[in-house]
């Protein structure tokens, strides 16, 4: 294994991410860290109790860590290192809940919010693999009642557009609207009055509503609904086992960590909101630390039977340029020459090799995952405020 190499390019990758790790850990009242290093060859074997690996460069990162947690701001944080299959590395800091102090572990469940739509996207390419979809499959078939300003924009509008952001909607589209709490059909009916920016297929626009057409393409292919499906094909067989959806999975006991925001009092508890947990493929995973680590280490061909060679394949190529991503990560601009999106992961050309990634956010949550194949690691933050 190794965490930090020769190549003077990912030495400075991995300084980036440590760094993006600290200022989440500043910024944010609790956070999860999942950092993975993944192998093609090995099964997955996760250690019931993990411990210290021998690596200095994860013991530094350890040091790093509990330096970092000792803030008086600090509320909570959980890390791990997957190294071959088995975790090298799982802490966990501060607390879940403020108002009695109860800790986070490794079981604690975190709101992962846009990671969420890896796992949408994952069972696209599970079915696409099976031969029971086409990612060019026309989405109207599985949504007869979804229109568009442009009907034949509805028309041509596919799978693929869908996982990879390409509608022609607006940036967002009536996000307003679903954390208003207004039904996702009544929502529908107003996109088909949106103007659109560009003709289907032909620019990156990020949306959550519209990704959610996803979920009939899986209940008529599988049926079952999407939760359930998700659930049954990913969360079970990757053992999975704190991983749900919706509030009821997610307070189903009290081992979840409460949303805090900052603000002129100090750190004061979020109200605890369902909106996107009506776009379930889009933002409703509940997930611990345990959880993502698997997750994680499946993306990185540890659990081929579940995600295959082709499936990931089919997740991580480029689909569509996202320049205004180039814009934001301006930090990196001497590094990072190239951003794309693929279904339900961005993509970064980082000094010639593809980092594979995403970023998710929720009030009081915050969360990111990364994975650079080329140099065989990976790692997951996820955050909650």
């Amino acid at each position: 294994m190794r965490i930090f190499w020769d190549h003077e390019n990912d030495k400075a990758l991995i300084r980036a991410l440590i760094r993006a790790l600290m200022i989440i850990m500043l910024a944010f009242a609790a956070f999860m860290a999942v950092i993975v290093v993944p192998m093609a060859r090995a099964q997955m074997r996760l250690a019931p109790t993990p411990q210290m690996a021998p690596d200095h460069s994860i013991a530094a990162f350890a040091r790093k860590l509990d330096e970092a947690a000792k803030g008086e701001d600090f509320v909570g944080l959980a890390v791990a290192v997957v190294d071959q299959g088995e975790i090298a590395l799982l802490r966990t800091y501060g607390v879940r809940n403020r108002d009695n102090g109860a800790p986070i572990d490794a079981h604690t469940r975190f709101r992962i919010a846009s990671l969420s739509k890896g796992f949408a996207s994952a069972m696209a390419a599970q079915l696409v693999v099976a031969g029971q979809l086409q990612l060019d499959d026309p989405i109207r078939p599985y949504a007869p009642t979804f229109s568009l300003i442009r009907p034949q924009a509805a028309t041509r509008l596919t799978i693929e557009h869908v996982l990879s952001h390409r509608t022609g909607l607006p940036p967002y589209a009536y996000d307003n609207l679903l954390e208003a709490h207004i039904p996702v059909p009544d929502i529908f009916d107003r996109l088909a009055k949106v103007r659109l920016i560009c003709a289907t297929g032909d620019c990156y626009s990020y949306q959550n509503i519209a990704y959610s057409l996803i979920e009939p393409v899986v209940l008529r292919t599988t049926g079952l609904d999407f939760e359930r499906a998700v659930s049954e094909r990913l969360f079970a067989p990757l053992k999975m086992a704190d991983a749900s959806y919706g509030m009821a999975g997610f307070t189903q006991d009290d081992n979840w960590a409460r949303p805090y925001v900052f603000g002129r009092n100090g750190w004061q508890q979020a109200r605890l909101d369902d909106a996107y947990y009506q776009v379930p493929s889009a933002g409703g995973v509940n997930a611990s630390i345990q959880d993502m680590a698997l997750w994680l280490a499946a993306q990185m061909g540890a659990a081929p039977e579940i995600l295959s060679p082709e499936a990931l394949s089919i997740l991580h190529s480029p689909r569509v340029k996202t320049r205004a991503e180039l814009r934001r990560i301006r930090w990196l601009k001497d590094r990072v020459r190239e951003t794309y999106y693929g279904l339900g992961w961005r993509i970064y050309d980082y000094a010639g090799r593809d980092l594979v990634m995403h970023n998710g956010g929720l009030d009081g949550y915050r969360a990111q995952i990364a994975s650079c194949p080329k140099a065989d690691w990976a790692w997951l933050p996820c955050g909650i405020p």
